[in-house]
This record gives C-alpha cells, structure tokens and sequence, in this order.
C-alpha cells in the first residue's frame, strides 16, 4: 500500500494506491458475482441505468433516503472493514456497502452523498481498471484517476462541498 495526499488539489482527498491484493481483488469479484444484482429495470433502484447491490441497508436514488435496514455487512468484506478500521480510513466501522458496475465510457452525474445520511468519510475501492473521478467546484474541475485495486477517500471539502464524478473505464465499489 502506499499513500498519496491529494489534498493539494482536493481538500480532504487522499488515495490509497493497492489497497487490496491481485487475490482480494478476485476473492472479492467472485462473491459480489455470486450475489443479486439491480439496477437496470430490476428493483430495488430498477431506474438506475447500471449494475448494483447495497448491503448495510438500502439507499432510494429516487427518495434520497434509506428505504430499509439490511443488517451487517457481508463477511466477504470483513478483511477491508478489519484494514479501513486498522489504518483509520473511516472514523467507525462502514455500515453500508454499495457495489456500482460502471462499463465502459459509463459514469455518473456530479453530486454529492447525504452527509447527513452516509457521515464524515467516503471510501471508494476501484476494481477491474482503474477509472477516473471528476471533482467539481463552481468552476473549476479536476480529474483525478484512481488506479486498479486503489480505495480513495472522501473526508471535508472532498466529502461535503465539491461535487464528483465517476466516468470512463470505471468499475467502483464504495464504502460509507
């Protein structure tokens, strides 16, 4: 693993390059592959135009809010909880797992996510490729990429004023 302060461009961005192995990275692809996934016409978020699963509990695009509490997160991930807590990536434990399937050119829309809802910290784990999140700010933009198997993390102005993006060659799983 090694660390790289982004802060001089994003205030409160850092990433985390190899955050997890060649081998936690498969282990971790076979058990998201082995679960169901939404998004794409089927429920829950059937409006989503891409793959996901949530686990912890289930967040409503459409409502911005949470619709259900599933429970802990699934053991398949207890190694990344166990790191995220041992390094103090994240202030507590995550209490939700979302998996997005980016293909592609594929991404999605500047925003945002409920500080108020998902906390201080957003972990975002790139898996398969590497993928490239825009930053936004009134005017100004930076792109960022995050290399395969690196986590970035979201905290202050990162997390709760600059607006981001995920786009090209993308697939992303996000801890909150």
């Amino acid at each position: 693993m090694h660390t790289v302060d982004l802060s001089d461009k994003i205030p409160g961005l850092v990433l985390i390059e190899e955050a997890v192995t060649v081998l936690e990275e498969a282990s971790l692809i076979e058990s998201v592959n082995k679960e169901t996934w939404s998004g794409l016409g089927i429920g829950p978020n059937p409006e989503l135009k891409r793959r996901t699963q949530q686990y912890g509990h289930l967040f409503s695009y459409r409502y911005r809010k949470v619709l259900e509490k599933y429970g802990p997160l699934p053991d398949f991930t207890d190694f990344l909880v166990d790191r995220i807590m041992e390094n103090k990536w994240m202030p507590q434990k995550p209490n939700h797992l979302l998996v997005n399937e980016y293909n592609p050119g594929q991404g999605i829309m500047p925003h945002v996510d409920a500080p108020a809802l998902f906390g201080p910290a957003i972990l975002s784990l790139s898996l398969l490729s590497e993928c490239i999140m825009k930053f936004t700010c009134e005017d100004q933009s930076v792109d960022i990429i995050l290399p395969r198997r690196s986590l970035v993390i979201l905290t202050g102005d990162a997390r709760e004023i600059i607006a981001w993006e995920v786009a090209e060659n993308s697939t992303c799983d996000s801890n909150k």
